[in-house]
């Protein structure tokens, strides 16, 4: 579904209000007018994609929950958590450069 070098992050017009003493923030989305409750998990995510690549989230991610969860778990949450924010309309997804452009 992602690839390594996909460039991930928040669509326009897209305002996080965190909740921290709820454990939670809130999405809204401007594009598609909804308002969107997050968990911890998909908040974090959601703070990560500031227009780094998959590979870089995914580092930075297992490093933040590497006390409760292992390398493969950590990489199957972050890849649920994504699909769920793209889906919502909070992240977008810009697709890396997979081949070299002859000049």
């Amino acid at each position: 579904m992602f690839c390594p070098t996909d460039r991930l992050d928040r669509a326009p017009g897209v305002v996080l209000r965190p909740m921290p003493e709820w454990g939670l923030a809130y999405a809204y989305t401007r594009a598609r007018p909804a308002l969107t409750e997050l968990n911890a998990t998909t908040w974090l995510i959601a703070t990560l994609c500031d227009g780094a690549t998959l590979a870089e989230i995914e580092r930075d991610f297992a490093e933040t929950v590497r006390r409760v969860a292992g390398g493969n778990a950590a990489r199957d949450t972050l890849h649920r958590g994504l699909a769920l924010l793209v889906e919502a309309g909070i992240v977008i997804r810009t697709p890396g450069a997979t081949q070299e452009t002859a000049p």
